[in-house]
């Protein structure tokens, strides 16, 4: 019965990493801004999943060093999905999501830091490759480097409330924690709107980009992000955050169906790209034969 409950929950984490692997797509569909395109997939994941638990007749109400604690990262989770629809906008989906590929390297960083586990020196050696994999794709796509920055950027961020999130799991329910992390995400968007003097001029989504945000809000977000907070009971997750590395692969064949040649890159990016994914593929049963050693 165990064995069975463990499969249904791998199976669960691939269900949610598919939703997400299909957000890049969306978000090249949606013609709106990056700043733009996010206020509104929180503007209804937020309303949604205020809407959700009141029906289930859950509590959201915390404290107030609770509500700081959740929104605080927030503001995280709100600057990673600005880094990555940036980078799409800037570049396209198969830049950002090679950029999206480091999560794990940040990832094997931060477990031990933020959970204060032992650190495995084979993280710093994979990084190593890592870094070795986007050189290369630099080399040949030069072009995009502002692109593949924003990518990392955003591993980088989801990296941190993707491992915080294990540890936050243990002492609030997953609706509350992605419900406040929701709203910390929003006021940090609305604090860059306003920075960046669109706070007044912020466009209403045209009826064509309308159901593209709501898939966006309601099945990838709302829905797959509440069930990644809570799949972090039963899942490490470092064995999530691996496992998410297949979002990049999900997420260009997606974007190589839907938008054909203006997501075909040079050879030079598929060979860098194939080093990261060797890597990050590899990288669990490394650990796992000589992380004990």
């Amino acid at each position: 019965m165990k064995k069975i409950f463990k499969v249904n929950n791998y199976l669960l984490l691939h269900f949610i990493i598919l939703l997400w692997g299909f957000t890049p797509v969306l978000g090249k569909l949606i013609s709106l801004e990056a700043l733009d395109l996010v206020f509104w997939r929180l503007v209804f994941s937020a309303a949604s999943l205020y809407i959700y638990l009141r029906f289930k007749g859950s509590s959201i109400r915390v404290s107030l060093r609770d509500f700081m604690i959740l929104g605080g990262w927030g503001v995280i989770v709100g600057l990673h999905w600005f880094f990555f629809y940036h980078a799409i906008k800037v570049a396209n989906v198969s830049i950002a999501l090679a950029g999206f590929s480091t999560i794990t390297l940040f990832a094997s960083v931060l477990q031990p830091i933020l959970l204060k586990k032992k650190f495995f020196w084979g993280d710093a050696l994979y990084g190593l490759i890592i870094v070795a994999g986007l050189l290369v794709i630099l080399q040949f796509e030069k072009f995009y480097a502002f692109g593949i920055l924003l990518g990392v950027l955003a591993a980088l961020t989801a990296a941190l409330f993707g491992i915080y999130n294990g540890k936050l799991i243990q002492h609030y329910e997953a609706g509350k924690i992605t419900f406040y992390e929701f709203v910390g995400a929003l006021i940090t968007i609305v604090v860059l709107q306003f920075l960046d003097g669109e706070l007044t001029q912020i466009p209403i989504p045209k009826s064509s980009d309308l159901l593209y945000l709501l898939i966006l809000s309601l099945a990838c977000t709302t829905l797959a992000f509440t069930l990644s907070v809570e799949i972090l009971k039963k899942i490490d997750p470092l064995t999530v955050i691996i496992t998410n590395n297949l979002e990049p692969i999900y997420g260009v064949v997606f974007s190589l169906l839907i938008f054909g040649d203006s997501e075909i890159m040079s050879g030079g990016f598929y060979l860098g790209a194939s080093v990261l994914l060797v890597a990050v593929f590899t990288y669990p049963f490394f650990k796992r034969k000589f992380a004990k050693a």
